[in-house]
């Protein structure tokens, strides 16, 4: 069996995968649509370093996945056989891509549900920010342009396009939705602040913009569905096998990579319950979401490896 053949049969097993997914978690928001408070009262732990852990790392996979890639971009920009114009002109956007997700990642890495809810005072705050920035998520840029520098998959930069792409469309339907719901944090309905009830994901919460400013917190307390850890930490489940495309020592391994991703992701989704971030609908919806996006991409994907054979 050739390693083409290989590819696009493990991604068909993938998309099923992510299909049957889709239907549990599925379940899943039924199941909390009836029983969201009473899941939450049960698990629901302040203190629990286990929540404030897995909510540090939560997020990262999306940023060590685009990160690298996005450097990768930069080395491909650079090696284009275009003209000089139309070669700066596609080195800046992809360096600017590279530099973006350095900063979003470091910002995200410290954010309140992150970093600074081990450390305080670290959110928004550059002195942290930077360093982050330019020691820990540059070096994974540069390190994709490297092994760009080794790769001659002529498909490189379709291939990382289409899970950016499939990324960024996960997350713009992620935001639309919490900036439309409000719905309250399960922390934030358990302290009692006054107006703020338990409300269910189907119903908008009448939040309004000075709302947060009278309760003393942060907006991001009426942002509960989807749930944004859920969401970035299921990228892994596409963005592990994807850092094959430039890491030989991948290579072979995506549908592990994969599966290390999903089941990371289910231990992120329990902790967020835990921590009192969503309840078990919030993480489900963003289960169904970054499960949906991801059959879409893998089809599209696998049919570069449909026309890469000769339609064979």
């Amino acid at each position: 069996m050739s390693n083409i053949k290989r590819t696009r049969d493990q991604l068909t097993q993938r998309t099923v995968f992510a299909v049957i997914g889709v239907f549990l978690f599925a379940v899943l928001l039924t199941v909390g649509t009836v029983k969201d408070r009473n899941i939450t009262e049960t698990l629901y732990s302040e203190s629990n370093i286990f929540g404030r852990i897995m909510g540090l790392i939560g997020p990262m996979p999306v940023f060590a996945v685009t990160v690298p890639l996005a450097g990768a971009l930069v080395q491909r920009s650079l090696g284009c056989g275009y003209g000089k114009g139309a070669k700066a002109v596609l080195t800046a956007i992809s360096a600017l891509l590279t530099a973006s997700l350095c900063f979003l990642g470091a910002k995200t890495f410290t954010s309140s549900d992150c970093l600074d809810s081990l450390i305080p005072s670290t959110r928004g705050n550059m002195a942290v920010i930077i360093p982050i920035m330019l020691f820990v998520f540059l070096p994974l840029g540069y390190a994709g342009y490297r092994l760009a520098l080794k790769n001659s998959d002529v498909k490189l930069v379709r291939r990382i396009i289409m899970l950016m792409i499939a990324v960024t469309a996960a997350y713009a339907v992620q935001e639309i939705i919490k900036g439309t719901m409000h719905r309250p944090r399960p922390r934030t309905v358990a302290k009692n602040y006054p107006g703020v009830e338990f409300t269910p994901w189907f119903e908008k919460f009448p939040y309004t913009k000075e709302l947060p400013g009278k309760l003393g917190i942060y907006k991001d307390e009426f942002a509960s569905f989807p749930s944004g850890h859920s969401m970035m930490s299921m990228t892994a489940f596409i963005g592990f096998p994807a850092l094959a495309w430039i890491v030989p020592a991948f290579k072979g391994k995506e549908h592990l990579l994969a599966f290390i991703g999903f089941f990371f992701s289910a231990a992120v989704m329990f902790a967020r319950i835990i921590a009192g971030a969503h309840y078990l609908s919030d993480v489900s919806a963003s289960g169904i979401i970054m499960l949906t996006v991801s059959a879409v991409y893998m089809l599209n994907l696998k049919s570069t490896y449909y026309k890469e054979q000769g339609g064979h």
